[in-house]
């Protein structure tokens, strides 16, 4: 059984994790554990994105702790602060180019051949477009929202994770606007429409997601990361 620690963003991605890529990954010989971006050590605090600084020494100490286990991450590039590696020189970049210099740049920063580095374009919530019909099937049980509204959003780009990282148009900015944001649970209605999407289609509808879950499929059957061979 290979052993992977994911340190994910927040309280909605770690959710995602344990329940819906956790049963996913065991298949695959592959065992997750997640934990949260440490974001205040003195309080333990964990959940949010602080400083690249915090963020690389949560990493490196639970690499230290974890020597011989692999090591990925689940963080969002929408929200990312202007010291991480490759976010400012990067911004004139076509949005997957972008996410993967970053990548590159992040993995060079930590410098562990066991890490593989992974920037969700361009929010967690992207991942829900993948099936904008579901969306509106659940969040229109207790909203009043207007037919074909998340349709409409997901059709004007080429796919889910092309949709956009302002503070008026990022995903989860988008369905806030849709159905107030006290309606909306990023935690608990966000995990409940992706499990009735299912992997298959979120994989379909957003290639550089697919990419890094294959990557972590692979480990169980080599023990390596094709991509560093």
């Amino acid at each position: 059984m290979i052993r992977v620690n994911i340190t994910a963003e927040g309280f909605s991605e770690e959710r995602f994790i344990e329940e819906i890529l956790r049963p996913h990954l065991l298949a695959f010989g592959v065992y997750v554990e997640v934990r949260k971006i440490l974001t205040n050590r003195k309080l333990k605090k964990r959940g949010g994105m602080p400083s690249y600084e915090k963020v690389k020494n949560d990493i490196k100490q639970w690499i230290k702790e974890s020597p011989g286990v692999w090591h990925t991450t689940m963080i969002d590039l929408y929200g990312l602060k202007n010291d991480f590696p490759g976010y400012s020189t990067t911004s004139h970049m076509r949005y997957d180019s972008r996410a993967a210099e970053i990548e590159r740049q992040f993995g060079e920063s930590i410098d562990f051949h066991k890490f593989i580095p992974y920037i969700q374009l361009h929010e967690y919530e992207a991942l829900l477009f993948s099936d904008p019909d579901k969306m509106e099937e659940w969040l229109g049980l207790y909203n009043d929202i207007p037919k074909g509204c998340f349709r409409d959003i997901r059709d004007g780009f080429e796919s889910a994770e092309q949709i956009n990282d302002s503070k008026q148009t990022a995903p989860s900015k988008r369905i806030e606007s849709i159905v107030g944001k006290d309606n909306y649970s990023k935690v608990d209605d966000g995990v409940l429409i992706l499990k009735e999407i299912g992997l298959e289609k979120i994989r379909k509808e957003c290639p550089h997601f697919d990419d890094w879950l294959i990557r972590l499929e692979n480990l169980g059957t080599t023990g390596n990361d094709p991509e560093e061979e």
